[in-house]
């Protein structure tokens, strides 16, 4: 059970108690799989190295642009930080770099 958001402490939040820590090696996908049913709704909250390359997409393989391109492909988004997701959906990440480590908070909506 994801501890519901509230921003009754002047911007703090609480630790999540449903989170993920994901290590990406080089154009190796990594997923997580948001706990519940759809009907489940939760703020994820992503956190990233400053020099880390990551691109996330929601419920498909995201995509790197290759040199000299634009990509445009939907719900594919490079180093997002806060996001609505459901659950049952599946984030995908993928990063260029030799190491990418990504953290993943949930709170829960409802």
């Amino acid at each position: 059970m994801a501890i519901k958001y509230t921003n009754n402490y002047n911007g703090t939040m609480p630790f999540s108690d449903v989170c993920a820590q994901i290590n990406c090696s080089a154009n190796t996908e990594e997923t997580f799989t948001v706990p519940g049913t759809s009907v489940n709704q939760y703020q994820a909250i992503f956190n990233y190295n400053s020099t880390s390359n990551v691109f996330i997409r929601k419920n498909s393989t995201p995509t790197i642009p290759s040199g000299g391109t634009v990509g445009t492909e939907q719900y594919n988004e490079f180093r997002p930080s806060l996001r609505f997701v459901n659950g049952g959906d599946v984030i995908h990440f993928i990063s260029p770099d030799a190491t990418a480590y990504i953290g993943v908070s949930l709170f829960s909506l409802g």
